[in-house]
């Protein structure tokens, strides 16, 4: 029987010249990380057919049929794909960018927290229009201060999203205590997850305590300046089984910690293409016109110490075995969507989070906080074919991340270096 060996760069791909798609596909002699554990398992080859991991061994063993195509993945790395769990989707003009930056970066499930583009429309045209390459989405409805909801409308709400199979409810903003009871009560009878911004009308212990299941930018926790009150937060946290989505990178861009050199170091710039960076130059020097040098380094050096006791906090979570979420918030110059994964992962590298712990928040603990671990977050057998394919390991060294090479969602191959090709194309119509 003769099968088609194809190297990493080598695939056949279909009409839009990114894509492969086949019946069956085998990833040959590749090492795995298969986030059930820290330990890496040697040269085995995966079974891929209908999307679905179906068989893990050597290359020997496996069922081989005319139409699996084999990729190459000697002295390569395979691990689940990563979960953004802290997007925003842009305009619709420019959706079909941010869905390919993602893919290319190796994202293979999106939490989608914000959106210019109507959720529901976005839904709709992902999963009807085959030729749209995603993702896998989790959608939201968005609930502001001015949703001033009593518990039976609440009630009526959580019968729309269910009808609509939105996955969650964030937390943009809320109007009064009063109105964050009514949701709590409603969400936990209905069984749907609340998440998002910390709200301020609260008590932190008692949104810990409400059902509330993530906390972002570890908002509610940077207000305590008392050490005991922390570490009785923390432990609440861990008690409840609450997530938290720190996205540190947001804070290093939005006040210009890494200016006015650091920023070239980023992972994202190694990954972008030159318009993108040709953009970010043109928006960096309009930014310095506007503000002013010093202005710029004392404004970071005014925020470092914020920072820096956010760096602790998480630190602190992490060490009380707090549950964590892996989500980056892109939104400024020098982020790109789901590259600038990979500064977050360095980011809390730096803070003393192990690389283990950073790429389960990335992976299997995104399942686990949308009750999906039985499908899909780790390499198992009978789990979604959502996976990556590195050339070094980010176990020994989280910056081997930016060696994301192909990206697979449910068997369908993606090609980084040409997904960034089309990105370079598409920005300069």
């Amino acid at each position: 029987m003769k099968l088609k060996i194809l190297s990493l760069f080598a695939v056949l791909w279909s009409i839009n010249g990114m894509t492969q798609e086949s019946k069956g596909l085998i990833i040959k002699d590749i090492n795995l990380i298969t986030m059930t554990s820290p330990n890496i398992t040697e040269r085995k080859s995966v079974l891929i057919e209908n999307g679905k991991i179906v068989k893990i061994d050597d290359f020997n063993k496996l069922s081989k049929k005319s139409n699996h195509e084999v990729i190459e993945g000697y002295n390569k790395f395979l691990m689940p794909g990563l979960a953004e769990m802290h997007s925003h989707v842009p305009e619709e003009k420019d959706v079909e960018n941010y869905l390919l930056e993602n893919i290319a970066a190796g994202v293979t499930h999106i939490r989608v927290m914000n959106t210019k583009t109507p959720q529901l429309l976005l839904k709709n045209k992902i999963e009807t229009d085959s030729n749209i390459s995603s993702p896998k989405m989790h959608y939201s409805h968005i609930i502001s201060r001015e949703d001033k909801y009593t518990e039976p409308q609440f009630d009526s709400l959580m019968v729309a999203i269910k009808k609509n199979n939105l996955n969650f409810i964030k937390v943009f903003s809320i109007a009064n205590e009063e109105v964050f009871d009514n949701l709590m009560k409603s969400a936990n009878r209905n069984s749907i997850i609340v998440c998002g911004h910390y709200p301020k009308e609260v008590a932190l212990e008692k949104v810990l305590q409400s059902g509330y299941k993530s906390i972002e930018h570890l908002a509610g926790y940077e207000k305590i300046n008392d050490q005991s009150a922390l570490a009785n937060a923390i432990l609440l946290t861990k008690k409840y089984s609450v997530y938290n989505c720190p996205t540190l990178d947001w804070d290093i861009m939005s006040v210009k910690l890494s200016y006015p050199n650091d920023y070239k170091n980023r992972l994202v710039y190694f990954n972008a293409p030159k318009t993108y960076l040709e953009k970010w130059e043109k928006e960096l020097n309009d930014y310095i016109t506007a503000k002013g040098n010093d202005q710029i380094i004392q404004a970071a050096e005014k925020y470092k110490p914020q920072f820096q006791y956010k760096q602790k906090i998480l630190k602190q979570l992490n060490d009380n075995k707090c549950l964590l979420l892996l989500g980056s918030d892109p939104a400024g110059s020098f982020q790109m969507n789901g590259f600038n994964m990979y500064e977050e992962m360095v980011n809390w590298s730096n803070a003393g989070i192990d690389t283990f712990t950073i790429l389960k928040s990335a992976t299997s603990t995104p399942a686990s906080f949308f009750g999906e671990t039985k499908n899909w977050g780790t390499i198992e057998i009978g789990k979604s074919a959502d996976l990556i394919i590195l050339d070094k390991n980010p176990l020994q060294d989280i910056t081997n991340i930016k060696t994301v090479a192909i990206t697979i969602i449910e068997g369908k191959v993606y090609v980084k270096s040409d997904l960034l090709k089309k990105l370079e194309s598409n920005s300069k119509n």
